[in-house]
C-alpha cells in the first residue's frame, strides 16, 4: 500500500507540471479504473497528450482551408479528427491502448452528460465517435506508419466515400430524425438516447 501511495504521489506531481488544464479536468472525473490505467502508463499518457495536440493544430489549419463541411461537431471535421487522432495514437503507442484511451474520453463524455446540463453529449455522438475512431485503427492496420501527408489524404479519401459517420443534420447544423424533422437542440440535449441519426459521412 505504501509503494503505491509514493507512486501516486509521485504521478501527481508530474502530472501537474506536465499535462493540460483539459486533460486534468478528464482525469478527475474518469472512474477509478481508468484513473490507475492512466497513473501506470504516465509516459504514453503524456505521448497522447502531445499527439492530441497536433492533431488538433492539423485540424485547425484544414478548417482555415476549406476543409469538407463546416460544422465542427458531429460533422466530416469532427470525423476527420477522430480516426486521425486514433490512427496517430495507434501508430505511436500501440492499437490496444489507442482504444483504451478513445474509450477513456468516451466515458468522460457520459460523465458530463450525467452532471451537466444541455452537455450537447449523447449516445448517437458516442457510437459516432467510437465508429470513426475503430476506422482509424484500421487504417493503421493496412497501412501502418506513413507520413501525415499520405494518411490525411486517405482519410479525406474515406469520409468523401461515405466510410466514416456523422450526425444526420440540415444545411443550418440542426439535428435531424430518421424523418428528416427538426430536433431542437433543447429536445435531444436532455436525452442521452434521443432520435438524432447517424448516417455516412459522405451525405
Amino acid at each position: 500500500m505504501g509503494k503505491k501511495i509514493v507512486i501516486l504521489f509521485i504521478f501527481l506531481i508530474y502530472f501537474s507540471y506536465s499535462y493540460s488544464q483539459d486533460f486534468k479536468k478528464i482525469f478527475l472525473e474518469i472512474n477509478s479504473k481508468d484513473k490507475l490505467f492512466i497513473i501506470t502508463k504516465p509516459i504514453t499518457s503524456l505521448k497522447v497528450k502531445n499527439i492530441t495536440k497536433e492533431v488538433n493544430s492539423v485540424l485547425k489549419k484544414k478548417q482555415s482551408e476549406g476543409f469538407l463541411d463546416s460544422n465542427p461537431r458531429d460533422g466530416q471535421v469532427d470525423a476527420f479528427r477522430h480516426i486521425f487522432l486514433l490512427y496517430k495514437l495507434s501508430s505511436e503507442i500501440g492499437v490496444e491502448k489507442a482504444r483504451r484511451f478513445g474509450n477513456i474520453y468516451e466515458s468522460y463524455n457520459k460523465k458530463i452528460f450525467d452532471k451537466k446540463e444541455n452537455s450537447g453529449y449523447d449516445n448517437a455522438s458516442e457510437i459516432m465517435d467510437k465508429f470513426n475512431n475503430e476506422l482509424g485503427i484500421y487504417l493503421f492496420l493496412k497501412l501502418d506508419k506513413v507520413s501525415d501527408k499520405v494518411i490525411i489524404e486517405e482519410i479525406e479519401k474515406q469520409i468523401i466515400e461515405g466510410k466514416a459517420r456523422k450526425i444526420k443534420m440540415d444545411e443550418k447544423g440542426r439535428s435531424l430524425d430518421f424523418e428528416n424533422e427538426i430536433i431542437e437542440d433543447s429536445i435531444w440535449k436532455k436525452d442521452w438516447k434521443n432520435k438524432r441519426e447517424l448516417i455516412k459521412s459522405n451525405n
